[in-house]
C-alpha cells in the first residue's frame, strides 16, 4: 500500500515540451505569460488576446505561434503558477505536520495570486485543457507516494493521486470562486479530511 512520504506540493508543474528550444521563442512565451500578470495585478476583469499582445507588444501571430487559444494560454499559466510553489522539508517523523504545512502553503499561493487563478480556473476550460492540468499535477502528487509494490498497488497510487490532484484544484477553484466562504484554515483542515485515509 502507498503512503504520502513528502509534501502533496508538486516541485515542478511543467512538462519538458512546454518551453521552447530557441531562447528567443521561450523569452516571447514567457513574455506573454508576464503580460497576463501584469494585466491581473492592475484589474481583475476579463482580459482578451488584444489587451495581452498590446501588453506583450507582439502581434497576434506571435500570440497564436504561442498559444492556440485562451484554453491552452491558462493551461500554460498554471503550470507556471504551480512551478513556482517550493515543497517544505517534511520531517518523516511527522507525516501530518509536513501534509498540513504542504496544504497550508498552496492556500497561501492561491490566496496571494487570486486574480490569476481567478482568471485562469474561470475561463471555460475544455475538458481536454482540464484533464492535462489534473494530469499534470497528478503526476507530481504520485511522484510524492512511496514506490508501489504490486502492479495492483501501482494502479491505486494513480488513482488516488488522480483523485487528490483533481480534488484540490476543483476544491481551491470553488473557495476562490466563492471569494473564501471559509477561512484558509478551514479549507487546509477540508482538504486534509478529504484526503483517501491511507493517504492522511
Amino acid at each position: 500500500m502507498s503512503t504520502v512520504r513528502s509534501a502533496v506540493l508538486p516541485d515542478s508543474f511543467r512538462s519538458s515540451t512546454e518551453t521552447p528550444a530557441d531562447p528567443r521563442a521561450a523569452r516571447t512565451r514567457q513574455g506573454i505569460l508576464a503580460a497576463v500578470a501584469r494585466l491581473h495585478s492592475h484589474d481583475s476583469g476579463d482580459i482578451s488576446v488584444t489587451d495581452i499582445v498590446r501588453e506583450a507588444k507582439i502581434s497576434r501571430s506571435s500570440f497564436y505561434a504561442h498559444f492556440s487559444s485562451l484554453d491552452d494560454l491558462a493551461v500554460a499559466l498554471l503550470r507556471q503558477e504551480f512551478a513556482s510553489i517550493t515543497v517544505p522539508s517534511s520531517s518523516d517523523a511527522d507525516p501530518a505536520a509536513g501534509l498540513r504545512e504542504s496544504y497550508s502553503q498552496l492556500v497561501q499561493h492561491f490566496s496571494q495570486r487570486e486574480s490569476i487563478y481567478s482568471y485562469a480556473l474561470g475561463l471555460p476550460l475544455s475538458r481536454r485543457a482540464f484533464d492535462d492540468v489534473i494530469a499534470a499535477y497528478a503526476e507530481q502528487v504520485l511522484a510524492s507516494f512511496e514506490p508501489a509494490g504490486s502492479q495492483a498497488d501501482a494502479i491505486r497510487a494513480r488513482l488516488a493521486a488522480t483523485y487528490v490532484a483533481g480534488g484540490t484544484v476543483s476544491l481551491l477553484s470553488a473557495w476562490i470562486a466563492d471569494h473564501r466562504d471559509i477561512s484558509a484554515d478551514q479549507l487546509v483542515d477540508e482538504l486534509i479530511a478529504l484526503l483517501p485515509p491511507r493517504l492522511s
